[in-house]
């Protein structure tokens, strides 16, 4: 249709020239200036944006504030620069340079040059930390040996160091090598719960509990690419490192009085071979990956424990193979299938501590999917498949379980304003007998290994009420019911929805709307050991989530080049815990307010000024926490952070 419209007023011109019997010598020649496509001719040099901004923030003496603006102190001035600029030289030669949030204590940096069509490089370092609550606690020191002393402050934060370079070649032939490495550190100090302080006797407290971990990641291959063919070998692997073998807590007078062990140095190695075919309507992709992992601990920093060795030797080798199938066997109908099997075994010291034997931890499970896609018409298309998935393991209580799911989803969508989608699933999971204490009573079973029926359903609806209003709907339904509700858990239920309305504007306005309200529910089955008869209770536990949402955005704002953009957010949870015989524990509650705002005025083409503004108010209660904060601090938040900054941009 496209060349039907300009060709035909074109020939209506030519035939009204001929018929002035039109004379092509006399004709002057095109204006084609305006036909030039500048966006795609080549350019060279640097283009992008650079941003300098400077602010003010005040975390309200919490810690949790920091994950969205992270710095390193409470309140004061900051600064910031980000920068995204690429470089295009000569024929295929590029360059790269990304800055985010520089001055901060979350930011990367990251640099990529070389050819398109020969060898390139990548170098990126970037700093992500993580920050919890805030403590007291009677332990302090360092390089893992803790004291008991006064209760002094602590952070439990983390903070990860990431540096990578990666290198990638692709010539003139089908063979395209590449290769990657990355380094990362982590330091943080993570909370151990105690219920006895030396010193204060036996009341409840924390034990901060440093972590230095290092590891490298290793990741080379290289690719065989052809009409119909790829085809990929690669190598991965990891070394871990741990600083500390153990850590050591007492009291003043012996601090290793008390030992904790930490995880081992380890190394892990993988190789995989994968390759995908395709032909006509079909495709098959598969692949296979071997792996070792293998560890070495000092079992020696524990003086009294009774060892046979002064370290433990792990290994675990695993294999895999999997592969999938596609077929479109008409422009109707598409069958789709997939197996997996995965193998898992175990063959670390097993005698390593005098009288006892550690059992195997070998582990095996198989996958299988088959499926169909049918399009009725161009508005309907069915999907309909099986699942099965067989779980192995040695060392559980339930060696063998089978989970069987059958599905069917279906998809409206004619031309118009209405669009719909339904899913629903049933899931069976069996297996082998319960091996419990009194050999096959299904008593204490872990519900991740019990019989277990699940039916889910879900539905999304959408409407395109005009040309700037559009209203989304989802919502779905969930229960899983263990039919042997003996101890442990009887019924699950999970159900909810998701609403949404966007009004867009071209040029003027763009406004979204979201509501999601969601309910978690669960049945347990308990018995009172010291009664007679281990009289049976039951206890029920109901999570309610709720979060409001308003995005707007507003350009042109005061009929100047001015953009207004507002984000506001709004999330309450409550948990509740109801008995059926004893004590009604409290409810547990959390609010969050979150409020950003940001105005951007175009200076000129080149330059532009940003203003950020930045709210958190939270507020959480936990009854495990009231009436402890002599102890374990303010572990309950009720804050409120701001943050405001402003920042000139330049684009090259």
């Amino acid at each position: 249709m496209r060349h039907y419209t300009l060709c035909l007023p074109l020939l209506t011109a030519f035939a009204s020239q001929a018929a002035d019997d039109y004379d092509l010598q006399r004709a002057r020649a095109t204006d084609t200036e305006r036909w030039r496509c500048n966006a795609c001719e080549p350019y060279q040099g640097w283009h992008g944006d650079v941003g300098l901004g400077v602010g003010y923030m005040n975390d309200d003496g919490a810690s949790r504030f920091r994950n969205w603006v992270p710095t390193n102190y409470d309140q004061g001035m900051l600064g910031t620069l980000n920068t995204d600029l690429d470089y295009r030289g000569e024929g295929s030669e590029y360059g790269h340079i990304e800055a985010t949030d520089l001055g901060l204590k979350r930011f990367s940096v990251a640099t990529e040059a070389g050819r398109y069509d020969g060898l390139r490089g990548r170098f990126e370092y970037r700093e992500s930390p993580y920050y919890w609550n805030r403590g007291v606690s009677v332990y302090q020191g360092e390089e893992g040996v803790l004291s008991a002393g006064p209760l002094t402050p602590f952070d439990k934060e983390t903070l990860r160091k990431q540096v990578s370079l990666g290198l990638k070649f692709t010539p003139k032939s089908p063979w395209q090598p590449h290769a990657s490495l990355r380094h990362e550190t982590r330091r943080s100090t993570l909370t151990g719960y105690t219920s006895t302080l030396p010193g204060m006797g036996p009341m409840p407290g924390w034990r901060p509990i440093p972590q230095d971990q290092k590891t490298t990641l290793m990741d080379a291959g290289v690719s065989y690419l052809a009409e119909g063919w790829l085809v990929d070998l690669s190598y991965y692997g990891t070394l871990y490192t741990n600083e500390h073998q153990a850590l050591y807590y007492g009291s003043q007078a012996n601090p290793y009085l008390n030992d904790r062990a930490y995880e081992p140095d380890n190394d892990y190695h993988r190789l995989t071979l994968s390759g995908r075919r395709s032909w006509d309507r079909q495709s098959l992709t598969g692949r296979v990956m071997m792996s070792q992992a293998t560890s070495s601990g000092g079992l020696n920093p524990f003086a009294n424990t009774p060892v046979t060795q002064d370290n433990f030797n792990g290994r675990v080798e695993t294999w895999q193979a999997d592969a999938r199938w596609l077929n479109r066997l008409s422009r109707s109908l598409t069958l789709k299938a997939s197996a997996e099997h995965h193998d898992r075994q175990d063959k670390s010291d097993r005698q390593v501590v005098i009288g006892k034997l550690r059992p195997p931890t070998d582990r095996s499970h198989t996958k299988g999917d088959l499926g169909a896609t049918y399009r009725l018409s161009r508005a309907i298309k069915l999907e309909g498949g099986y699942l099965y998935r067989g779980d192995r393991r040695e060392e559980a209580d339930r060696r063998e379980t089978d989970l069987h799911t059958l599905y069917v989803r279906g998809r409206y969508q004619p031309v118009g304003p209405w669009s719909a989608g339904t899913r629903l699933s049933l899931s069976r999971r069996t297996g082998s007998e319960w091996l419990g204490d009194s050999g096959g009573t299904p008593t204490l079973r872990q519900y991740y290994l019990a019989d277990r029926d699940r039916a889910e359903l879900r539905g999304d609806l959408t409407w395109q009420v005009n040309d700037p209003l559009t209203l989304t709907a989802e919502a779905w339904w969930a229960e899983d019911s263990y039919p042997e509700p003996d101890i442990g858990r009887s019924q699950d239920r999970d159900y909810g929805v998701d609403l949404s309305a966007s009004w867009s504007l071209p040029e003027q306005l763009d406004l979204n709307l979201f509501l999601n309200q969601q309910w978690i529910g669960s049945d347990q089955q308990h018995a009172y050991a010291y009664a007679p008869d281990w009289a049976p209770y039951q206890t029920r536990v109901r999570d309610e989530i709720s979060t409001l949402g308003l995005g707007l955005t507003k350009r042109k704002a005061l009929e100047r080049d001015l953009t207004l953009g507002l984000d506001y957010s709004y999330s309450y949870g409550r948990g509740r815990n109801e008995a059926s015989a004893g004590y009604d524990y409290p409810d547990l509650t959390s609010t969050l307010h979150r409020l950003s705002g940001y105005a951007l005025y175009q200076l000129d083409e080149r330059q532009a000024l940003r203003v950020d503004l930045r709210y958190e108010r939270v507020s959480d209660e936990d009854y495990l926490y009231l009436g402890e904060e002599a102890n374990l601090g303010e572990w309950n938040q009720h804050y409120g952070g701001y943050f405001g900054g402003v920042s000139w941009l330049y684009h090259f």
